[in-house]
C-alpha cells in the first residue's frame, strides 16, 4: 500500500492566515477504503476532498467578512473545510459535513494547527434522510456537484 503524501500551506486573508494540511495531489487513494466497500467512495473520487479547489478559496474569502452574528452555519461537502476554518477563527457557529469520513481527520488536524475550537462534523450521505443536523440560517458549499444524480440527492438533503 503506497503511503499517502501531504503538503502544508498557508492561505492568506485580509484579517488572518489559515494553515492547512492537504493531500499532496489528487492522484492518491487510501487502500483502507477497499476494506469497507459500503462507503461507496471510488478510487477516482476518494482524494477530491483532500485538496483546496479555487472555488473554496473564493468562498473562504467571502466568509472572511460575512455577517455571521447570530447565525448557525452549515458547510456542505466541506472537504478541507477552508471556509469553516475561516469562520471558526471568527468564532462562528459552524458545522461541517462531507461524505468522506477521512475529512474529519483532516478537519481535526487543521483546526488544531490553527488553534481553533473543535468544529462539529457529520459524515453525511445526501441520499440518506436520517441526519440529525437540524436547521441552519446559512448553508455554504463550493464545488460539490460531480455527478448528475448529486443534484437531486443534495436537494433532498438540504430540504
Amino acid at each position: 500500500m503506497p503511503k499517502l503524501r501531504y503538503t502544508y500551506q498557508t492561505i492568506e486573508f485580509d484579517t488572518m492566515d489559515i494553515h492547512v494540511k492537504t493531500l499532496k495531489d489528487k492522484q492518491q487513494y487510501d487502500d483502507k477504503c477497499d476494506l469497507n466497500p459500503t462507503l461507496g467512495i471510488s478510487s477516482a473520487n476518494w482524494s477530491l476532498f483532500g485538496v483546496i479547489w479555487p472555488s473554496a478559496i473564493i468562498l473562504a474569502n467571502l466568509m472572511d467578512d460575512y455577517d455571521i452574528k447570530d447565525k448557525r452555519i452549515l458547510e456542505v461537502g466541506c472537504g478541507i473545510a477552508l471556509s469553516s476554518l475561516v469562520l471558526n477563527h471568527r468564532h462562528a457557529n459552524i458545522t461541517t459535513t462531507d461524505f468522506n469520513p477521512e475529512v474529519e481527520v483532516f478537519l481535526e488536524e487543521n483546526t488544531r494547527i490553527n488553534e481553533g475550537i473543535k468544529i462539529p462534523f457529520e459524515c453525511a450521505n445526501w441520499a440518506n434522510a436520517d441526519d440529525t443536523l437540524g436547521k441552519f440560517d446559512l448553508i455554504i458549499a463550493s464545488d460539490i456537484l460531480y455527478e448528475k444524480f448529486h443534484l437531486e440527492d443534495l436537494s433532498r438533503f438540504l430540504n
